[in-house]
């Protein structure tokens, strides 16, 4: 049972694609929301996690928020937090970027399918729309792949 959801987050077109995804799937599985991000030397990161939060919260999804320290690779504070926070999955955004032709995962989203104790649901960043989060606008995007690993 999926009942603690980890949502890595930025201001990204791709991480607010997961954000939503992971909204609309917590609805589904009355599952409780923990949005996280990688603290970075740039910008506020308390900004989109009380973004992302309130919408989650409007929604009628628990949810809360934590930033992790940088000075690991962001994969490794997610892998942290997801074990640190019992989690059951973990969401995260893929850029719809490809190179050479091939899709892109990118190697932080790699890395953190590699290493995963828990399913990891991977969202192009095709599934919501690029700025923001719009439920209605996202209800008819395509299915995220899911790729369980531990």
């Amino acid at each position: 049972m999926i009942d603690r959801i980890l949502v890595a987050v930025d201001d990204s077109a791709p991480a607010l694609a997961a954000a939503e995804y992971g909204v609309r799937l917590a609805e589904e599985l009355s599952a409780e929301l923990l949005f996280v991000t990688v603290a970075d030397r740039g910008g506020d990161p308390e900004v989109v996690l009380r973004h992302v939060t309130s919408v989650a919260r409007a929604a009628g999804v628990p949810a809360t928020s934590r930033v992790v320290p940088d000075g690991q690779q962001p994969y490794e504070a997610l892998l942290d937090a997801a074990l640190a926070e019992d989690v059951d999955l973990v969401v995260m955004g893929r850029s719809d970027r490809r190179s050479s032709g091939r899709p892109y995962v990118g190697s932080q989203t790699e890395h953190l399918l590699e290493f995963a104790h828990v399913p990891v649901v991977v969202v192009p960043e095709s599934a919501g729309p690029a700025t923001g989060l719009d439920p209605s606008a996202a209800a008819s995007a395509p299915p995220a792949r899911i790729i369980r690993r531990g």
